[in-house]
């Protein structure tokens, strides 16, 4: 196998670089997703609770203390704004490092690809 040239390896390196950037951000959307599920579902059971029997607690810390379920509700879709601004703008950062990703695999597969002048066998393209 041939050598590879310290430019070559240098954009290997950056291509390993944007690919765990990629694996972050994926990790980090998963976790915001999950998070946000949790929240839709705590709105649907706040929703489907009847308001005269409602007795609400949220957890603070280690602890769950009483609440006022039009307050904690309140609180709930705050957060879920939040977590959907936050999904968007990581989504969009993803896919930005994903087409990085995939710039840098064409470079450096085409680098890889092309022969060298010394592979060649006489040194020089043509006749002379």
């Amino acid at each position: 196998m041939a050598k590879i040239s310290p430019q070559l390896q240098d954009q290997i390196m950056k291509l390993q670089q944007v690919q765990q950037q990629v694996e972050l951000l994926v990790s980090q959307r998963m976790q915001l997703e999950r998070e946000l599920k949790e929240i839709e579902r705590a709105l649907s059971e706040l929703d489907q609770i009847d308001p005269a029997n409602a007795v609400v607690y949220k957890t603070i810390g280690a602890i769950l203390v009483k609440a006022d379920k039009d307050k904690v509700k309140e609180e709930l879709k705050d957060r879920k704004d939040t977590l959907e601004m936050r999904i968007k703008t990581i989504t969009r950062q993803e896919e930005r490092a994903k087409s990085d990703y995939e710039e840098k695999r064409k470079v450096i597969q085409s680098a890889l690809q092309q022969p060298k002048m010394g592979d060649l066998g006489g040194g020089f393209p043509g006749p002379m």
